[in-house]
């Protein structure tokens, strides 16, 4: 899958403001795996130290899943539900802060289906990052790969085993206090087991900045990319973008990127100008709660029809409010994923609107070292035939950082 992830790096402070102007990570491109639960590996540091720069955390989890196979329901392919249990856990490093930084995370976790035992199975991945800040120049490279399992509704709605291989590298260069530039270049690439499409894409951009306050910086940017399924009928587009950072303190984060994508196709098509953007707004009113709103629009090759392109709109909001050790989460999601015009010229999927709500309660015990959780995950695709369905997860799961 494509992620189109605009990392603003840390931009150095200047005039009232004392510490770095720290710009938050704009939304990836949304996950299409529901019908499993999926570990996200924590940020490298962010667990229980137990050697200088180590962090080691392990899980266990408990999920009910309604509609496991996210079927449409029917004779041909009844909903099936089951009981999924899972053992998850990671280890990460990464070197005391200097001009250079470095480190990695593996994480992994073994998930048993109770009924659909086939679906049974590993799923893992590791990553490697490298850091360097000093003087004008700031820079970062990451490098990862995944193998992840579960149903997955870009790919029809079929369980599927994924293995995807990213890199990114973005850099920023202080022209002056006012000024820099800013560039990124990334490199992705999935293969899935069954009758799929590999897909490859391809992403560079550059930026230049204008720091109009201590708290707001934004200027123009040029982006290119590359994206191709099925070895037929890449795509290829180029358009300028307007980024805006902003940031207020600790409380309110803006990190945003939008722009128009000119796109030609291998085959010889074309289509009309179409908007891309990548929007990141965080606000943390206090310590004891804090909101947050995504946006995200691009397009990304089908795996499931090759030569065929959808554009991804994604829209996301989140709350969290902590009571003393406990915390609640909530959030609310819809997506819409529509057949880009040019794209194929013999098959497409008809589009397909997707809404997402999910909701846990946890609690911090045991010297602050475990979480016990309880979450309710919802979730309901309209679109063609074979592909609407509604699915609920409900779970417990216990986390300890060591």
């Amino acid at each position: 899958m494509t992620a189109a992830a605009w990392l603003a790096l840390v931009a150095s402070g200047a005039g009232a403001v004392t510490a770095p102007v720290v710009i938050p990570a704009a939304p990836l491109a949304p996950s299409g795996f529901t019908g499993a639960p999926q570990a996200s590996p924590p940020r490298i540091g962010t667990a229980g130290e137990i050697l200088s720069g180590f962090s080691l955390s392990t899980s266990l989890t408990g999920t009910y899943d309604s509609n496991v196979t996210q079927s449409p329901g029917g004779s041909v392919a009844p909903i099936e539900d089951d009981f999924i249990l899972r053992f998850g856990g990671s280890v990460s490093y990464l070197s005391k802060s200097t001009d250079w930084t470095y480190g990695g995370t593996y994480r992994a976790g073994y998930n048993e289906y109770f009924t659909q035992t086939d679906f049974s199975g590993l799923d893992q991945g590791g990553s490697l990052v490298a850091n360097y800040q000093g003087g004008r120049l700031s820079a970062s490279l990451t490098t990862g790969v995944d193998f992840d399992r579960g149903g997955n509704r870009y790919y029809s709605s079929a369980f599927v085993e994924q293995t995807s291989f990213r890199t990114a590298l973005t850099a920023r260069y202080k022209l002056s206090a006012k000024t820099s530039l800013q560039g990124n270049i990334g490199q992705a690439y999935t293969t899935s087991s069954g009758n799929f499409a590999d897909t490859t894409s391809y992403d560079a951009g550059i930026s230049a900045l204008w720091r109009y306050s201590p708290l707001t910086e934004f200027g123009p940017g040029l982006r290119y990319t590359y994206q191709a399924g099925g070895g037929s009928n890449a795509r290829t587009s180029v358009g300028p973008n307007l980024n805006l950072n902003y940031k207020l303190s600790t409380k309110i984060a803006l990190n945003s990127r939008v722009g128009m994508d000119f796109t030609k196709y291998e085959s010889g098509g074309s289509s009309d100008p179409s908007l891309s953007a990548s929007i990141g707004l965080n606000y943390q009113a206090s310590r004891l709660w804090s909101a947050s709103l995504t946006f995200y629009r691009d397009s990304q090759a089908d795996p499931s029809v090759p030569g065929a392109f959808t554009q991804i709109t994604s829209i996301r909001a989140g709350y969290q409010r902590k009571i003393r050790r406990v915390s609640w989460n909530l959030g609310l999601g819809y997506e819409s994923a529509a057949n880009q015009s040019g794209g194929s010229s013999t098959a497409s999927r008809p589009d397909r609107n997707f809404v997402t709500f999910d909701t846990s309660l946890s609690l911090l015990t045991f010297a602050n070292t475990t979480t016990a959780s309880v979450f309710l995950r919802y979730s309901d695709q309209t679109g063609g035939t074979g592909d609407s369905y509604q699915d609920t997860q409900v779970g417990v799961s216990l986390s300890r950082s060591f």
